[in-house]
Order: C-alpha cells, then sequence, then structure tokens
C-alpha cells in the first residue's frame, strides 16, 4: 500500500495544478510526484555553483570590506 498525503490550496491553486496535470497527460498523483523527484534532481543552485563563483571577481577597483568586530544584532540598518 502507498502512503497517501492530503494537501490544503486554495481553488485557484488546485485548478492551476488541475490544468498542468492535464497538460502534461498525467494522473494529478504522478504530476505531483513527478514534481518532487525533478525538484530534487534539480537543485535550485546547480551543484559546485558557489565554489565555482566564489572568488571569481574580476574588478581591480573591489574593495573587500573591513571585518565587523560588534555583534551583528548591535548594528542599525535603518534609523
Amino acid at each position: 500500500m502507498m502512503p497517501q498525503l492530503s494537501l490544503y490550496l486554495d481553488d485557484s491553486a488546485m485548478e492551476l495544478l488541475r490544468e498542468r496535470a492535464v497538460g502534461s497527460g498525467q494522473s494529478l498523483s504522478k504530476y505531483v510526484v513527478n514534481l518532487i523527484r525533478h525538484d530534487e534532481d534539480n537543485p535550485a543552485w546547480p551543484r559546485g555553483y558557489w565554489e565555482d563563483v566564489y572568488g571569481s571577481l574580476n574588478d581591480l577597483t573591489f574593495v573587500a570590506p573591513d571585518e565587523v568586530d560588534v555583534p551583528l544584532d548591535d548594528i542599525a540598518l535603518f534609523e
């Protein structure tokens, strides 16, 4: 027996989900399972993105800021 999941969606979200499932030629359950699996296989940031980007700035005018020696909670962003 397969586990079941109940979701509470507003009418517009449910309609959109149904339309996309029908448009993909899948049942609603199969469509949602594929959404979950696709999300798991395709994270928002590609693997290694931050490792490749960090330190790659090629701008001689950029100067790294000094380290802050106060607790972050004490910094007032807006006054």
